[in-house]
């Protein structure tokens, strides 16, 4: 697993994604674009000719443009609740989203050549990618995302929410 080195200035970033932030729209896209590339500064074993960045959608989206922006790969999306993963054909295959709380959506297209990028991870998780695994932070928190604003037992802001000003 890689976590990023935390400067200060990546410190106050990480202060307005966490979920008691209150922070949503487009305050909270520029802190994931500019924590995606900071993460995508420090990859630098991925060679852009041979790699695609896999924005998960919704959540992922401005996470992964921070990476492209760095990394100067490709970058394409993926829809799991649409779509059928297709690998692209590139050698290396990163997997981005914002948020993994369990992991399942990416096990379940995970390959072991692959690699997972993501803004916060869930301790619980770390488990499963621990090989494979770039992020910000890792968090004890967990909880079920939903419309609304502060966490409340195990629910929580969702971050896709958040992000897209619709809380």
């Amino acid at each position: 697993m890689f976590e990023i080195s935390k400067t200060e200035e990546i410190q106050r970033f990480i202060a307005v994604t966490k979920s008691d932030s209150g922070v949503s729209g487009p305050e909270l896209v520029k802190a994931h674009i500019a924590l995606g590339e900071a993460l995508g500064e420090q990859m630098s074993d991925f060679k852009p000719e041979e790699t695609t960045i896999v924005a998960m959608l919704r959540g992922g989206i401005f996470f992964a443009e921070g990476m492209y922006f760095a990394m100067k790969c490709r970058l394409q999306t993926f829809d799991p609740k649409h779509e059928t993963f297709v690998r692209p054909d590139t050698k290396n295959v990163i997997l981005v989203d914002s948020v993994i709380n369990t992991g399942k959506t990416i096990i379940d297209i995970l390959d072991e050549d692959m690699a997972v990028a993501c803004c916060v991870i869930n301790e619980q998780a770390v488990p499963e990618f621990v090989n494979q695994l770039y992020t910000i932070r890792v968090s004890k928190n967990s909880f079920v995302g939903g419309n609304v604003r502060k966490q409340e037992g195990k629910v929580g802001p969702d971050t896709t929410m958040r992000l897209f000003n619709q809380l």
